[in-house]
């Protein structure tokens, strides 16, 4: 009997997951409510792929992936994956439920946060992401969507979609690179199709505390591909000129972890963490005087570079060949 691709409340995955409710949708996927049938009617959380994406090994392989990275976790600030009791007829990653809303809803209602509340929370995400990074699993996509804030002041890094092994058998074979997240959030190497290491989630974690303490993210836009370039072009404006009340510390952290260059960025999540914990000991050495605006000229030229990399490189190799192809005919007895 084949298994309907469209996800429908009241259905039953596999005899066990009963869909109740959704509460989520992305561009690849829903998110489902429901209850484990085999614990109790335990409240679950069900990641089903949308119909475009469930058939094909691809798809069912990201999600198999996604499943095998987040069984390697277990951490108290990460949501937990499921194991399942057999092979599923579809593909779909099963998680605990946890009672909250998104970093991206509170941000909705209050913004900026309060300094205390974005330092303890970016700080938390960092104790998660050294859990991740000491079994080599990188996040790959840190934005506030992706962060769960639980009544009880703790957090839950979610969803591992794009997240990827540094030694992952699947992708080394594949010889690719992981796809890049939302535009507001990428780090400058992700743009440039660079395999991903922990400075991409070194540089998450800063996107997200330079929103959360000035109530934007660092380069704000409606156009993805002007918004993901332009970090390649320059750097934000310091936090301390769009909300003066930060301090001058909180001002430090945001901006070295948001560093152009990843070498110049916090070394490990530990290493920020350390600085989210004790703000008062972060030493202010003026990066905020050395920031390089996206200036047009700096525009102006990345396009110049990209005109001759894509165009004029091409034709005048052309030109060249031409030349060659009618000297030799000449010269030809």
């Amino acid at each position: 009997m084949a298994v309907p691709l469209q996800a429908k409340l009241g259905q039953t995955l596999d005899g066990r997951f009963l869909l109740t409710e959704e509460i989520g949708r992305g561009g690849m996927s829903t998110i489902w409510k429901a209850r484990d049938l085999h614990n109790r009617d335990a409240p679950v959380v069900v990641k089903i792929p949308l119909p475009a994406y469930s058939s094909g090994i691809g798809a069912w392989s990201m999600f198999q992936r996604e499943e095998e990275i987040g069984r390697q976790l277990d951490h108290p600030f990460i949501l937990k994956v499921l194991p399942l009791d057999a092979t599923p007829r579809r593909s779909y990653v099963v998680t605990e439920y946890v009672p909250g809303r998104t970093l991206a809803d509170r941000l909705a209602e209050q913004s900026p946060l309060p300094e205390a509340d974005a330092l303890a929370i970016a700080a938390q995400v960092c104790e998660a992401l050294v859990h991740m990074h000491a079994r080599s699993v990188v996040h790959y996509d840190l934005k506030p969507a992706n962060v769960m804030l639980c009544p009880d002041g703790s957090i839950r890094l979610i969803d591992f979609g794009m997240a990827h092994t540094a030694i992952t058998a699947r992708f080394a074979l594949s010889g690719g690179v992981p796809p890049i997240g939302s535009s507001d959030y990428v780090a400058p190497e992700q743009i440039k199709r660079r395999r991903g290491r922990i400075s991409v989630d070194v540089y998450g974690v800063g996107t997200m505390l330079y929103e959360m303490l000035t109530g934007r993210p660092p380069f704000p836009g409606d156009d993805p591909f002007v918004v993901a370039s332009a970090r390649l072009l320059g750097d934000p404006p310091a936090p301390r000129t769009l909300t003066p009340a930060i301090s001058c510390q909180a001002e430090e952290i945001v901006l070295r972890a948001l560093r152009r260059d990843p070498a110049e960025r916090y070394p490990s999540a530990a290493a920020m963490k350390a600085d989210l914990d004790a703000p008062e000991r972060v030493p202010v050495t003026g990066l905020s005087g050395r920031l390089q605006p996206v200036t047009r000229w700096r525009r102006g030229l990345r396009i110049a570079r990209h005109v001759a990399m894509y165009f004029l490189l091409p034709v005048a190799s052309q030109v060249v060949l031409f030349l060659l192809l009618w000297h030799h005919l000449a010269h030809k007895p």
